[in-house]
């Protein structure tokens, strides 16, 4: 299921009650203006939060992440935090009201602080006769205030998040301390001096917030100074969201030597193999990813089924199915269900077929794909209302998929030709 969408349209707190609810595990990227942030979900809990050159705890930042009001969001399942990332097990409703307090308090401060591109400076003739006590982020932020950094910049010599910064200059303001000196338009998302490692992470937040062309430019642009496995490996990513198959076979086998993480680079060489018909290769690479330790997730096992099933090597297939059924914690995505469902028609088992695909549609009634299997099944087994139904299902949630219309004409016509056949029984009886 793609997650993704604007949060002008959708709010954060929103999204993070339907991955929390459906158990996702993966990252939702966001994006605003030029920051890039990162929510990583283990079965629907958060085990990790950062934004791009902030350091923030996992709460804090999903804090700042709380009071971006636009942007956007793009959630990629399965995708795991980077080695060495510090990892906690939160679960998002107890963020809410916490969250939901900073959005309100952030709904006054935009009022005097519209951009981020404003930049101030200090009134010290008002500050030095200033008998009350500032708080901590206000001390912090004093000595940054020198009528050349825009808020952009604040937050990131701070190293306090939105929020922080936003309510420090709020009250600023409303001391008069502060004194506008204008806008900085142009604000670079990097420093000049910026090091590799900082622009890997800006290219891979531009990944997750689902910006591929941007982090093609960035992470090309970043190979070209040094060699960077992490970088290939990105590409072979992008390649692949692309169909570019033969790219991604390239781009793995650059980044192969030092991976950081070999079983989920196996895992997507083995799906560029398939992706171009290279069976052989498929099964040796996807083979190597489970000795590498990959047996335990359920998406290698679910490739392994896949390559097993497609040289019609079925036994192994549904050895494989199961393995990753049961390693996924709740409900399995709707991919898995395609695929066991094409099992059990291929080994000639229609109404374990129909069972699989009628119980996929009711757990993932937002899947187009099943819903349209779901009526080609029904079609063959003559069941052309139950077809129709589930076109039309289909097509309510993508109308923009042809091969639900063909499929809903074909059902149409078989309820045609039904009736016509009533219709002619009837007159030869009477």
């Amino acid at each position: 299921m793609a997650i993704k969408g604007s949060l002008k349209e959708a709010s954060l707190p929103d999204v993070l009650q339907l991955l929390s609810m459906g158990k996702k595990t993966g990252c939702l990227g966001l994006s605003f203006h030029e920051s890039f942030g990162s929510i990583y979900f283990e079965s629907g809990r958060i085990c990790h939060a950062s934004i791009v050159n902030r350091p923030l705890d996992t709460e804090n930042a999903v804090y700042t992440l709380f009071t971006w009001t636009s942007g956007t969001f793009n959630f990629e399942a399965g995708v795991e935090p980077e080695t060495g990332a510090p990892l906690v097990s939160v679960d998002p409703q107890s963020l809410l009201l916490e969250g939901a307090r900073r959005v309100d308090e952030w709904s006054m401060i935009e009022k005097k602080i519209p951009s981020f591109d404003l930049v101030y400076s200090i009134d010290r003739t008002r500050l030095t006769k200033n008998r009350d006590k500032l708080t901590s982020e206000q001390e912090t932020l004093l000595p940054l205030l020198d009528g050349h950094r825009d808020i952009n910049g604040l937050i990131r010599d701070s190293g306090l998040g939105e929020f922080e910064v936003g309510k420090a200059l709020y009250g600023l303001l409303n001391a008069t301390f502060l004194l506008p000196v204008g806008r900085k338009r142009t604000t670079p998302t990097l420093p000049r001096n910026a090091t590799p490692s900082e622009r890997r992470e800006l290219a891979s937040a531009l990944y997750r917030a689902g910006m591929h062309d941007e982090a093609d430019r960035e992470f090309r642009a970043l190979i070209e100074e040094v060699p960077d496995s992490v970088a290939s490996f990105f590409l072979g990513l992008i390649a692949l969201r692309r169909g570019e198959w033969g790219a991604a076979v390239n781009a793995f086998m650059t980044a192969a030597p030092n991976a950081p993480s070999k079983k989920s680079l196996l895992h997507n060489l083995s799906l560029a193999y398939e992706r171009l018909g290279q069976m052989e290769k498929a099964r040796l690479v996807i083979d190597r990813a489970i000795g590498a330790g990959g047996g335990q997730h359920p998406l290698i096992q679910l490739q392994a089924a896949v390559v097993a099933l497609t040289t019609g090597d079925y036994q192994a297939a549904k050895v494989a199915l199961s393995e990753a059924r049961s390693l996924w914690m709740g409900n399995p995505p709707p991919v898995w269900f395609h695929y066991a469902a094409r099992l059990a028609k291929l080994t000639d088992d229609p109404d374990r077929e129909m069972l699989l695909l009628g119980g996929a549609t009711e757990t993932h009634p937002e899947s187009a794909i099943l819903l349209n299997n779901l009526a080609a099944a029904c079609i063959e087994r003559g069941d052309y209302e139950e077809a129709r139904a589930a076109a039309e299902k289909g097509i309510a949630v993508a109308p923009e998929l042809p091969q639900l219309r063909r499929t809903l004409a074909t059902a149409l016509e078989g309820i045609s030709a039904a009736r016509r056949e009533q219709t002619a029984q009837s007159a030869n009886r009477s």
